[in-house]
């Protein structure tokens, strides 16, 4: 190098020098913070990648402490619902010892109201102090805010919003919709009244009771005997409204004719019917001097009544039609059977005559016509049996309707001389083969089929009428049923359709879909749970019909925790909790409050018989339910959403942490190898700049 101006080793030198010096400052700054990536241009890429990670890094640890206060927040509130619920629990024990009015005096029945009246103060208390922070929980003030019409609130007898997310919508509207309406468990009796004893076994839902029947119940005793354990069963009977006509049976009659003037004697049987067959006899006794009498014979249903003529010296006969007469008054078998009449004076002699039947028995006949529709039906149904007043008129029926009420003619046949024809027999099978008719009411034909309808009224179809019981539990649904074992006698029992025999019948559950999705139904409460609301609507008794339609719309309320890294209703939940206090408590029976003194179902009511002990219970049973529904809620939150969610949390936490430290935590060996490599490149570098810049003297070893 003979050039002096510019040294070109020198500055090779000195940028490999630079160079291993800024390598040793870059590895020292690392080795010190700790961080690979200490400003953007370590790691532009990186950087980006890291300080997302880490806003999410922060938004997760957030929602732990989010997810765990959720956690504190819920279990305030269940253990405040759990002194409720053990109080709840006292006052069941202390309703069950003042029902024992046969045991305790009215002081101790007063000593149990007053430790009643002072649990249903706690729980009002407990209720209204309840906090977290600031805040009540139990209290109403958690529970969502709902709009309801007028018109839809009617068709609902409760409704529950347990969870909802509202979100940026600013509301949910829960439209249901009664696809299939819910039926209760039913069979139908429609043997009428009986004639033996029977004994029954009637099971329901809450239980089963043997009913015992007398030989002549009537369809009321039946009826009024199943009610009578009602509370038991659960199972009701009512007579289905009806209208019936009966042709009194007719007796059956023999004269037999003597050719002497009033000498004939007509016999007429005791009993009317064809259930006997009776026959006379007057027999000569072909003697002398032979004395009046009469024997009975009886085998089976024939019976041969003999009368064994009086003769005198000679051989002829002497007995009169009076004496005929007064000899079956006497006789106490004969007279079992058959009266006996003479004709006029009854002073004419009788002759011997071969065995006569009594003819031209009738039995009774029945027509009853039976409301068939489902239970609860409104309107009412008349039937008429109309006089064509016309010759050869042909049967016919007809159904007229106005609302709900509907009119069934029954036009009636007549012959060619107007006379009317048409028998029970007729009617009732007109009145199955009339679809319209049909699928109103039955018609059942007992005893004398054959009897004419001109004694036939018309009539409204009324209860008091009705020949058909129907059995029915008093709830709706699938847990529903109605069970009749027969322990003895007849009792036969069908479905709904009154032929198909059965002996146990289920209810069936509502069918619902609300904002056209399916709800799950029981009895009449159908349920939704989505990924943001879970709700229920019980329908009223009386809406519980195909197409009705009501809407609950949610503009609020609950208690919403953001659990989740999302905020939206992916990341967080939203509970509805009610009011948990005595006016609130209880159930369609009636609230807890009434339990307390003076409010009109307090044990003093009971023992006065102003108040029924089996509704009372069933109201705190009804509440103890609520409570314990509302704390298995609660814990199934903190269960399956909350430590889920914590869990979930935390191992992504992990893993998220593990991958920005990937990104821009130090490799200390890594960095403690670059830091050395760099320390020898700078030593190095500043011995070859040296050497470097001593070049340039050689040249004046040229210049000496």
């Amino acid at each position: 190098m003979t050039r002096l101006n510019t040294n070109i080793a020198s500055l090779r030198g000195l940028r490999s020098l630079n160079k291993s010096t800024q390598a040793l400052d870059t590895a020292m700054t690392r080795l010190s913070t700790g961080l690979k990536i200490n400003s953007g241009r370590d790691n532009p890429s990186g950087l980006i990648a890291s300080e997302g990670l880490r806003t999410q890094i922060s938004v997760i640890e957030q929602s732990i402490k989010n997810s765990n206060r959720a956690n504190n927040v819920i279990a305030t509130a269940d253990s405040a619902l759990g002194e409720i619920g053990g109080l709840l629990t006292q006052v069941r024990g202390l309703v069950q010892e003042g029902l024992n009015t046969g045991a305790l005096s009215q002081d101790e029945i007063e000593a149990n109201q007053l430790q009643i009246d002072n649990a249903l103060s706690a729980i009002n208390r407990i209720a209204s102090n309840t906090k977290f922070g600031s805040d009540k929980l139990i209290d109403g003030s958690k529970a969502f805010v709902t709009n309801v019409s007028t018109a839809d609130a009617a068709k609902l007898s409760d409704f529950r919003i347990n969870e909802a997310v509202i979100g940026s919508s600013g509301s949910i509207a829960l439209k249901a919709t009664v696809t299939q309406a819910a039926s209760k468990a039913s069979l139908r009796y429609a043997g009428g009244a009986l004639t033996s004893a029977s004994t029954l076994e009637v099971g329901g839902s809450k239980g089963s009771e043997v009913v015992l029947l007398g030989g002549t119940s009537s369809v009321a005793n039946i009826r009024d005997a199943i009610n009578n354990s009602s509370d038991t069963t659960g199972v009701t009977a009512s007579v289905l409204a009806g209208a019936s006509v009966t042709t009194a049976a007719t007796a059956a009659t023999a004269t037999l004719d003597s050719t002497n003037a009033d000498s004939d004697v007509t016999f007429t049987a005791v009993t009317a019917g064809t259930a006997q067959n009776i026959s006379i006899v007057f027999a000569d006794p072909g003697a002398n001097d032979a004395a009046l009498g009469v024997t009975t014979t009886v085998s089976g249903s024939d019976v041969t009544i003999t009368v064994s003529l009086a003769t005198d010296n000679a051989g002829a006969i002497t007995s009169t039609a009076d004496d005929v007469a007064a000899l079956i008054a006497a006789d106490a078998d004969a007279s079992l059977y058959v009266t006996a009449a003479a004709e006029g004076a009854g002073t004419g002699v009788v002759e011997a005559i071969a065995s006569t039947d009594l003819t031209g028995a009738t039995d009774a006949g029945t027509l009853a016509i039976s409301d068939i529709r489902a239970s609860g039906s409104a309107g009412t149904i008349s039937i008429v049996y109309a006089d064509p007043s016309a010759n050869d008129a042909a049967l016919g029926v007809s159904v007229a309707t106005s609302g709900n009420n509907s009119v069934i003619t029954v036009n009636l046949a007549t012959d060619s001389s107007g006379n009317i024809t048409s028998t029970y027999d007729d009617i009732a099978a007109a009145l199955a083969a009339s679809e319209d008719a049909s699928a109103l009411v039955g018609a059942a034909v007992t005893g004398d089929g054959d009897a004419v309808a001109s004694a036939v009224a018309s009539a409204d179809l009324t209860s008091a009428n009705g020949t058909i019981i129907e059995l029915q539990s008093t709830s709706y649904g699938s847990d529903a049923f109605v069970n009749v074992n027969v322990l003895s006698g007849t009792f036969g029992t069908t479905l709904a359709d009154g032929t198909t025999e059965a002996r146990r019948n289920t209810g069936t559950d509502i069918g619902v879909t609300i904002n056209g999705q399916e709800a799950i139904g029981r009895g009449l409460r159908a349920t939704l749970r989505t990924g943001n609301v879970d709700a229920s609507m019980t329908l009223a008794e009386g809406s519980n019909v195909v197409d009705t339609t009501a809407t609950v719309t949610i503009v609020g309320g609950g208690a919403v925790f953001q659990i989740g890294q999302e905020v939206s209703a992916a990341g967080q939940i939203g509970i509805g909790i009610e009011a948990i206090n005595t006016a609130r408590l209880g159930g369609v029976t009636g609230k807890l409050y009434e339990l307390g003194s003076g409010a009109g179902k307090s044990l003093i009511d009971i023992t006065r018989g102003e108040a029924n002990g089996g509704d009372v219970v069933r109201i705190i049973e009804e509440a103890i339910n609520k409570v314990s529904t509302l704390r298995g809620r609660l814990g199934a939150v903190q269960k399956n959403v909350i430590d889920t969610n914590v869990a979930t949390l935390g191992v992504a936490l992990e893993n998220i942490s593990e991958a920005r430290s990937q990104i821009v935590d130090t490799d200390f060996a890594e960095e403690t190898a670059n830091l050395t490599k760099a320390q020898v490149l700078n030593q190095a570098g500043i011995a070859v700049l040296s050497i470097a810049n001593q070049n340039p003297q050689q040249v004046l070893q040229l210049l000496g």
